[in-house]
């Protein structure tokens, strides 16, 4: 992940410093002397996460032009100078916003009982969560879409769902047929199955309706339904690319083969976790950027395209099927590599198989 990360005075930089070694495996961008709002407008431009280490109204209104969709908005957080607490304030569930702060709590916490804060004070942030279902402890639909590849059809379903399960009300999913469920579900929520033979245009009785690409029941998704649509999203592509390539460039190449509103996710090789273009072009598409060992690469069954120059490279003969296979757990490889001007693409058809919030 690509994080941007604003401070104001000496002792911000120093937190800023101990946030930053908190999460290596993230590529840290300090703003430096840019116009602050200008600044974050470009961190919106890129779906970049910011951390405001400062005053929360300075936060406030420096995003304040920038705000414009709870969907593609990025994840904005503050952090008080002296490390008592971290706030999400924008963007809590589609960002990860929320998840973020209670990582940033936990690596402290854990920073600090190990004896690995170098500062003279030990800093010890409590994040501060205010979303509604989340301080309840209670299901959140749209966490759930995001951590099983779902798209949204109709966001206003969000809040009437989410109303439901703060009201203590029971809430039904109804799945399409080829969609599975793993896992045990609260007493108080349902899941039930319609069959093959069933009509598209049957009147459903539930809170929230998970379908397929290509179902005739999208149009479920009214403004002002009652149900909260989800559809899957069945690709997941596995992506090489040699050093420096551009997130353009990648995204030109991706976009000729594969629709990006289908796809749920983005797998390669850990030896590119923090190449730049890469680890951009999943941030601005707003996907998941999924990495994998080559010991896990060469694990992977099947036939696929081999190379001694990226065996050589990589320690695994072909990265971008390969990856694309794990990512899709049990999926069927229906695009093999393609290769273009040092890029490489693979397209696996996931197995829906929905997991219960985690």
């Amino acid at each position: 992940m690509i994080v941007r990360i604003v401070a104001f005075t000496k002792r911000g930089w120093e937190l800023a410093k101990e946030v930053e070694d908190a999460f290596p495996e993230h590529i840290w961008e300090r703003r430096d002397g840019e116009d602050l709002h200008e600044w974050v407008h470009d961190c919106f431009s890129l779906r970049a996460p910011i951390l405001f280490i400062g005053a929360a109204g300075i936060a406030v209104r420096a995003i304040a032009s920038s705000v414009s969709d709870k969907c593609k908005d990025s994840p904005v957080l503050v952090m008080d100078e002296a490390a008592q607490f971290v706030i999400p304030i924008l963007s809590g569930h589609m960002g990860r916003a929320n998840a973020w702060a209670l990582e940033i709590e936990r690596r402290f916490y854990e920073r600090t009982i190990n004896g690995q804060i170098r500062a003279e004070k030990v800093y010890s942030p409590k994040a501060v969560i205010t979303t509604a279902t989340d301080v309840n402890r209670t299901f959140s639909v749209d966490v759930f879409a995001w951590e099983n590849g779902l798209e949204i059809l109709n966001r206003n379903g969000i809040q009437e769902v989410s109303k439901h399960v703060l009201d203590g009300k029971k809430i039904r999913f109804i799945l399409e047929p080829g969609i599975g469920f793993t896992g045990e579900l609260p007493c108080d929520y349902g899941v039930s199955y319609l069959s093959c033979d069933e009509q598209d245009n049957q009147n459903l009785d539930c809170d929230v309706l998970v379908i397929h690409p290509d179902s005739k029941r999208a149009s479920y998704a009214t403004a002002d339904g009652d149900i909260l649509v989800l559809r899957v999203k069945p690709y997941v592509i596995g992506v090489g690319c040699k050093k420096g390539t551009s997130a353009e460039k990648l995204r030109t190449f991706i976009e000729a083969h594969v629709e990006l509103s289908e796809v749920s996710a983005v797998a390669s090789i850990d030896l590119k976790a923090r190449e730049y273009g890469l680890v951009q072009f999943a941030q601005q598409v707003a996907l998941p950027f999924l990495t994998y060992s080559p010991r896990i690469l060469e694990n992977v069954s099947g036939n696929f395209s081999e190379s001694d120059f990226v065996q050589e490279i990589t320690g695994v003969s072909n990265v971008c099927e390969r990856a694309a296979m794990v990512a899709a757990e049990d999926g069927v490889l229906v695009q093999k590599k393609i290769a273009k001007d040092g890029m490489t693409l693979a397209i696996a058809k996931r197995r829906v198989n929905l997991r219960w919030q985690s």
